[in-house]
């Protein structure tokens, strides 16, 4: 018997660092992009009634965008119809500021299951990769996030996926705005 934990001791003290060095070059990325939460206080409202988007509603929020928005003549608003369990794009990308920069205002209620929480991803089109992650507070929630760290020259496009309970076919609905 102590042989066996003895053996397992130091298989684990083999593989342990092995897996923490995998996990640490993954994470060196060429962009630092960060994601942090300005203000939690985003209102409750309705659906936009002239949307630049519907998100879920057709079938281009389920592939990456062709389409350009540019957030410098205008902020792109957005209804989040139904977010379940597939990635669902905004139909249009977006370079970021001068300072590598994208806000998202996002307010979002559940669809069948208070509580119910949002993945959000930062999708680079140009590398086609995702390049940061948020996961919102369960709904009925609101809040304005920062992302910093982007590539001036690269193009951008916000995802959206409900956090799926493995007993409930949970989603969420809600409005979006992005903007410099």
């Amino acid at each position: 018997m102590k042989k066996r934990l003895l053996f397992v001791f130091l298989i684990a003290m083999i593989i342990l660092p092995i897996g923490l060095n995998v996990k640490a070059s993954e994470s060196n990325k060429s962009e630092n992009v960060e994601i942090t939460v300005i203000d939690k206080k985003i209102p409750a409202r309705g659906f936009f009634i002239n949307p630049s988007d519907v998100i879920g509603n057709n079938s281009r929020s389920t592939s990456i965008p062709t389409a350009y928005w540019n957030l410098s003549s205008s902020n792109y608003y957005g209804n989040l119809v139904e977010v379940r369990a597939s990635w669902l794009y905004t139909n249009y990308y977006f370079y970021p500021n001068s300072s590598g920069k994208l806000y998202l205002d996002y307010y979002i209620t559940p669809i069948n299951s208070p509580g119910t929480k949002m993945y959000i991803a930062v999708y680079d089109i140009t590398t086609s990769s995702t390049v940061t992650t948020y996961t919102s507070a369960g709904s009925p929630t609101g809040s304005c996030i920062q992302v910093s760290g982007l590539n001036t020259s690269h193009k951008y496009a916000f995802a959206f996926k409900a956090v799926r309970d493995p007993w409930a076919y949970n989603g969420v609905q809600g409005t979006i705005t992005v903007y410099h």
